[in-house]
């Protein structure tokens, strides 16, 4: 899996100003459905005229994070790890009942899905990009960040090949703070999914045994995180 967030956040206030910030991913996952998955993934993170590299792996019931040369490791089961992975793939519920104004176009070989979220499944579809706040300490692991934000648009497509498996997604969504109505929020999300179904190659590095052992984490990883 590949993919691309962008995400500009603005205010009118008297003193106006803005912050770009991209992020890019790439994920290689085998076993996704067993406890013998193995994940290797390269993310890049662009904010404030700043480059930041994380690298993070999962083998052997343990995520790995490498971020400038700091390397720790936490226990995670493997149902953590698939929770993980599905918030930073920005996968979201598919059932028909979520969506309004659908509409679908063949294109070659392929259907592009065009939609717009009901409200009840952009709730979920925030807290679930945005939780990876969590991970990183900005807020507690129960935030509710749908109580937190108004949502002004959102929309979206999905590809869908002949084989019924979607290959990619991409989401638009602007949201504005409750607490500061001058605050908005634009996102783009775009992922594409390779390779369903065939074998991948995980590519693991051989110091793995050096990383230092963090505290145990239940249900999200110290970092944000996402097949190839």
């Amino acid at each position: 899996m590949s993919g691309n967030i962008k995400m500009k956040m603005s205010s009118t206030s008297s003193t106006s100003s803005s912050l770009e910030m991209n992020m890019g991913l790439k994920m290689k996952a085998t076993d996704m459905t067993s406890e013998d998955m193995k994940m290797d993934m390269d993310m890049t993170m662009g904010i404030a005229g700043q480059d930041l590299n994380f690298k993070a792996y999962y083998t052997d019931g343990y995520y790995y994070i490498n971020y400038s040369g700091q390397k720790q490791k936490q226990k995670m089961d493997f149902a953590a790890m698939q929770k993980q992975m599905e918030n930073t793939a920005g996968q979201f519920n598919t059932n028909a009942k979520n969506y309004k104004g659908l509409k679908m176009d063949k294109k070659g070989d392929n259907y592009v899905i065009s939609f717009k979220l009901k409200e009840k499944a952009l709730n979920d579809y925030v807290n679930k990009i945005m939780g990876q706040m969590n991970s990183t300490g900005v807020a507690g692991a129960g935030t509710n960040y749908a109580d937190q934000v108004k949502f002004e648009s959102m929309s979206g497509t999905m590809t869908v090949n002949k084989d019924s498996e979607i290959t990619a997604q991409k989401i638009n969504m602007v949201v504005s703070s409750k607490e500061d109505t001058k605050l908005k929020v634009k996102m783009i999300l775009d992922f594409k999914y390779h390779n369903i179904g065939k074998d991948v190659k995980v590519t693991l590095p051989d110091d793995l045994d050096t990383y230092k052992e963090a505290p145990a984490a239940s249900t999200t990883a110290p970092a944000a995180t996402t097949a190839q």
